[in-house]
């Protein structure tokens, strides 16, 4: 048994981490989601850029919307959320956008679609559940992240 344990982690060990993300934006007020997030990202050398406020969010877009490989945001059904993901799309129609929304919040998530998102998920969210929305926002990332797995299960 200890032999089969040693056989994975020296395979694991030779494996490249998949890349989700170099460059993430993250919105929030919420420090639980964060912290997904950043387990989320955990191993893909991803840099998240953490914005409290909407005008921080937008001066990260201003100076790195084009560096960006992805943004995330809590999306609430007021100005603020409409106003951030409107600016992110119209900057950057072509940044893969993905929004949380409270639970069941099906209103949420037509104005979220409705403003530019890609994807859209409901609280409350796993790492895993948004480590592979994050993947299927990026073709690229999400073929190395099968190929990731399938040489796991080998």
């Amino acid at each position: 048994m200890e032999k089969a344990a040693y056989s994975m982690k020296s395979r694991l060990a030779r494996l490249p981490l998949p890349r989700l993300a170099r460059l993430a934006l993250l919105y929030t007020r919420d420090d639980d989601l964060e912290r997904v997030v950043r387990r989320a990202l955990l191993g893909t050398g991803t840099i998240l850029l953490i914005a409290r406020t909407v005008e921080d969010a937008l001066q990260i877009v201003g100076r790195r919307g084009r560096e960006l490989d992805v943004a995330i945001m809590a999306f609430s059904e007021d100005c603020h959320g409409i106003t951030l993901l409107s600016a992110i799309h119209g900057c950057y129609e072509q940044l893969p956008t993905l929004v949380v929304v409270d639970e069941d919040s099906e209103h949420a998530s037509a104005l979220a679609y409705a403003n530019g998102a890609r994807f859209c998920l409901s609280e409350p969210v796993s790492p895993v559940e948004l480590a592979n929305a994050i993947a299927d926002l990026q073709p690229a990332a999400r073929q190395l992240a099968l190929a990731y797995e399938a040489e796991l299960l080998a």
